[in-house]
């Protein structure tokens, strides 16, 4: 008996998605050869090599490209191990099988400490796509983002009169196939539910007919920005990389101090000390970053900012002495459901080295002006108290109880100068 178009795409989508998980187990034997090739997606690896049963079958695979061809291999189940090009520390380890007669794609993406290898199936029938279409699905290659909504419109098109072409796309999932018009598209990633969280905003994303593409989302240095690259089955890879960063404004300066701070000549923030600003998206690359306090320029330099990377602007000292320093922001979550991530940041000329304890236990110790420590990962806690000394001791500089400090939360301990002490602003950056 003919199966039905739904029947076949559903088969489809039920291949597609055991596709994706790691097997103890064979299932791929029985003779025969399948091809697989290899895409290095991890955000901080820049070349990886790819051994099957300790056998290294795909050498220095550059970071954002494909390995080249398939490679035939005789399908059964493998162990397939990923380590950095000359290294011989084992990155991402896992069983997996291989179907005769099947493509595949092996991703290798994430952090290096948590690298990820998954097998992306590249066999899906043409004759299941309508004319005047083509298909494409979602897989979220991140564990920073969170799930997302993806758009594809024309240039023009507000997100708000839009549909999503796919929606709720997990972390570490792939979406089903969504038929999608032939054309050209404007593409937008944005947290789930939320379009004016726009993460990646790039145009020129090509549909063609009777062609099934995977858009791969991958995570952004920052970790809430993200990058993207379209594969299509068994064809080319193009990258949809993030042209953004994110930038936000602490004002700190004594008196009261206004500061106003551009980025070649538009305005990023304009605030009274002691505040913190809210991350704003500029245009990354090489630019002018100029602060001005009380309508005086007291900085203006060339800055690079990276692309999908966050930073936060700190201006302190007096009117007169004004000191700015840009800190590179690490916004990505913890890794574990029991875990959050503090930092403290010195904004306040007038303080010596400060520390933070949380529940009367040093987290953080001996933070100059001008600096920030490094992120600390600490237990959940719904009943904190937060405290900031002078790391010589001394009166309280910021103390608060009650604080819920949740699970998957990224926070920042401001102390900051302006007025007639340090004023402290814990804010959750996630």
């Amino acid at each position: 008996m003919m199966l039905s178009t739904i029947a076949k795409r559903g088969l489809a989508l039920l291949f597609a998605a055991s596709a994706l998980t790691l097997t103890a187990c064979g299932g791929g034997g029985g003779g025969g050869s399948a091809q697989l090739r290899v895409l290095n997606a991890a955000s901080d690896v820049e070349s990886i090599d790819v051994d099957i049963d300790d056998t290294t079958t795909f050498s220095a695979v550059a970071s954002d490209t494909l390995s080249g061809a398939y490679t035939k291999i005789d399908a059964d189940s493998y162990t397939i191990k990923v380590r950095a090009t000359g290294s011989t520390a084992t990155l991402a380890t896992g069983t997996y099988s291989l179907s005769k007669s099947k493509h595949y794609t092996g991703v290798v993406w994430g952090r290096s400490g948590a690298l990820k290898f998954v097998t992306l199936p590249e066999d899906s029938d043409t004759d299941d796509i309508d004319d005047g279409y083509g298909k494409l699905r979602v897989y979220n290659a991140t564990t920073d983002a969170g799930s997302l909504d993806v758009y594809l419109t024309q240039d023009d098109t507000d997100l708000a009169d839009s549909t999503a072409t796919a929606s709720s796309v997990s972390a570490s999932s792939l979406g089903s196939y969504k038929d999608v018009g032939v054309g050209t598209y404007r593409l937008r990633v944005t947290s789930a539910g939320d379009p004016d969280d726009v993460r990646l905003d790039v145009s020129g994303i090509t549909i063609n007919q009777y062609e099934y593409s995977t858009l791969i989302i991958t995570a952004g240095t920052g970790g809430v920005l993200v990058n993207g690259a379209v594969l299509v089955q068994q064809g080319d890879l193009t990258l949809t990389k993030n042209t953004q960063a994110r930038i936000r404004v602490v004002a700190g300066v004594e008196s009261r101090g206004s500061v106003n701070a551009t980025l070649n000549g538009s305005t990023i923030s304009t605030l009274v000390s002691p505040s913190v600003g809210t991350y704003t998206a500029v245009t990354a690359g090489s630019g002018t970053l100029a602060v001005k306090v009380n309508g005086n320029t007291v900085s203006s330099a060339t800055q690079t900012l990276k692309p999908g990377a966050d930073y936060t602007l700190i201006t302190y000292g007096t009117a007169d002495s004004t000191s700015v320093k840009l800190l590179s922001d690490d916004n990505r979550l913890p890794t574990a459901s029991t875990r959050y991530r503090i930092r403290l940041v010195n904004a306040a000329a007038t303080t010596d080295t400060l520390s933070l304890s949380v529940d009367y236990a040093a987290l953080v110790n001996d933070v100059a002006v001008g600096t920030s420590s490094a992120f600390v990962n600490a237990t959940v806690n719904d009943d904190a108290r937060v405290d900031v000394t002078t790391t010589s001791g001394g009166a309280y500089l910021y103390t608060k109880d009650e604080v819920n400090l949740q699970a998957y939360g990224v926070y920042t301990m401001f102390v900051l100068g302006g007025d007639t002490a340090p004023t402290g602003t814990l804010r959750k950056d996630r």
